[in-house]
């Protein structure tokens, strides 16, 4: 006779059968769902691979920026089956395949996206700044009245406040672009350096071309530039005639200036004071009043003339290639940039910032022990940089107007050296251009005569002539044309002194207004601390950080 199974035993299968269904349940669970994917994946590769064929079939056009191709025209073109089901939720797939021109590595990007959303970043900067437009501006973003691919900036910084662009080091504001050439007209939003433009008023392209300026513009400041920079400027014909027939006169050069016309369309075409490009500050125009005269922009932003001997600032006008940018939002606090970061001292671009650990007990650097620098030069063992700043307190030069070591003014340089490491600073002496700058009309002087003297020290101020020897820091309390978080101590002085005499009595001085100023060794005045890093065999990584104002590039 058969005896069957009793119900405690029936009870303890069922048991067991449950343990094992709880503990393989998940595990079959995430198989299915794991071959749901994969499953997916494949879909996905089939769907981007289709899209790539249709590229190679069609000229879709090197675009920079991400477009959108519809699944609907993939199918309706015979490059993708109708109905194609997402595995994993059994429903029609939808959306796109976004693709781009990957210039760096020769090849188009396509990715598919289910909501058909297009990313603003990379893309084209022409196109991004674009969606600023709407028909009819009178303020912002106005397309030109004679030329429909011409498109500029006017108004005031409330009004145009998103066409910063970081880029190669410096800051600049877009003043136009055409869509039609692809290029972008820029002027940096801060004066570089300050100094005496021409002996006379050019009344000729050649004695222009032989102006200070001018060489100072496409010599120093273009030989400053990164290679790959460089190759994105275009030949630009700048206006350099008398300012009021601006284009009378015409050159063609990488690198120029502002001229009256442009300045003023920024404003109400009359005057371009309060405009985004009236920056409070004195900075050269191209264009000369008279023989003898060039006219400038004057710090309370109304256009004028002075002698050709006056030492204003200089802001750099460069046409670009339409560039792909990678993030920010065009504003002062987050310029429009492009993914371009240095790794190390050695590829650091002229005009990034970098911050450095502090360790001297004067607060000179704030409360996070972090000095901000930005980078003046570059030699082979060296980068030359300029605190993005003052130190805490004002000095007197003391001496005579012909500075050495033993100077009163050493004695706050020294301090603020010894506070940064031996790790970072190259404390082998170099070179600082100690000449005089004189003031003395007709017979202007010329930057480089500056070097005709020296001083052999491991730390020093700025040099006339030199990257950033003008008021690029803005000295004043309420500031216009730089974010005051990103500078070291903005009100301890109006002023700050630098290497080179003016007379037998006075030296030279920035002031607030963007002139170089004079003063006598006995005041005392902001000191501004040029150093030097190590680089070349004994180059320093950076451990963070974009080169930015507001995100320097950090050594820990």
């Amino acid at each position: 006779m058969k005896k069957g199974f009793t119900l405690v035993e029936l009870l303890a299968v069922i048991i067991i059968l449950g343990v094992i269904a709880l503990i393989t349940y998940p595990i079959i669970d995430k198989s299915i769902k794991n071959s749901k994917q994969q499953a997916l994946d494949r879909t996905i590769d089939s769907i981007e691979e289709a899209a790539y064929k249709y590229s190679v079939e069609n000229d879709i056009g090197y675009s920079i920026e991400y477009k959108a191709l519809q699944l609907s025209d993939l199918v309706s073109k015979g490059f993708l089956k109708e109905n194609i089901t997402n595995p994993v939720t059994n429903e029609q797939m939808q959306g796109c395949v976004l693709y781009r021109w990957d210039d760096p590595n020769n090849q188009y990007i396509f990715e598919y996206n289910e909501e058909c959303e297009v990313p603003l970043f990379p893309g084209s900067l022409i196109n991004i700044l674009l969606t600023q437009y709407s028909e009819g501006n009178t303020t912002g973003l106005v397309k030109d009245s004679t030329n429909s691919n011409l498109y500029y900036y006017t108004g005031t910084n409330e009004q145009v406040s998103n066409n910063f662009l970081w880029y190669g080091g410096h800051q600049w504001r877009v003043l136009e672009f055409d869509t039609s050439a692809k290029t972008l007209t820029l002027i940096t939003q801060q004066p570089l350096t300050a100094i005496s433009p021409a002996s006379a008023g050019w009344e000729s392209e050649e004695a222009y071309n032989n102006s200070y300026i001018n060489t100072w513009l496409n010599s120093y400041f273009w030989n400053s530039l990164d290679s790959s920079i460089q190759a994105t400027i275009q030949d630009t014909t700048f206006n350099i005639g008398i300012y009021t027939d601006v284009d009378e006169i015409t050159t063609t050069k990488k690198v120029g200036l502002l001229d009256e016309d442009q300045y003023k369309r920024a404003g109400d075409g009359t005057t371009g004071q309060n405009s985004f490009l009236d920056i409070k500050n004195y900075f050269w125009l191209g264009n000369r009043n008279s023989s003898s005269r060039v006219r400038n922009v004057h710090f309370n932003g109304d256009t004028g003339y002075t002698s050709s001997s006056s030492s204003y600032g200089v802001r750099a006008v460069i046409k670009i290639s339409d560039i792909t940018i990678t993030g920010g939002d065009g504003t002062l606090a987050s310029n429009y940039q492009v993914a371009n970061k240095a790794t190390n001292t050695n590829n650091v671009q002229v005009g990034e910032y970098i911050n450095v650990p502090y360790s001297g007990d004067d607060n000179a650097c704030g409360s996070d022990n972090m000095c901000t620098f930005r980078v003046v030069s570059k030699d082979e063992d060296s980068i030359k940089v300029v605190l993005n700043g003052l130190l805490p307190t004002e000095s007197e030069y003391g001496g005579s107007v012909t500075i050495t070591t033993s100077h009163t003014i050493y004695t706050p340089l020294n301090t603020f050296a010894n506070g940064i490491s031996n790790t970072y600073r190259y404390t082998e002496n170099k070179t600082f251009y100690i000449g005089d700058y004189p003031y003395n009309y007709p017979n202007v002087a010329n930057y480089e005569d500056v070097q005709d003297e020296i001083l052999e020290a491991n730390v020093g101020l700025p040099t006339v002539g030199e990257m950033f020897s003008g008021n690029d820091i803005d000295m004043r309390s309420t500031k216009t044309f730089v974010d005051v978080n990103t500078i070291e101590n903005p009100t301890a002085s109006s002023y700050y002194w630098l290497m080179n005499r003016y007379s037998s009595s006075n030296v030279r001085r920035v002031d607030d207004n963007g002139d170089l100023n004079i003063s006598s060794v006995s005041n005392a005045t902001g000191v501004r601390a040029v150093i030097y890093l190590k680089s070349g065999t004994s180059a320093i990584t950076f451990t963070g950080g974009e080169g930015t104002p507001n995100s320097p590039y950090t050594l820990q």
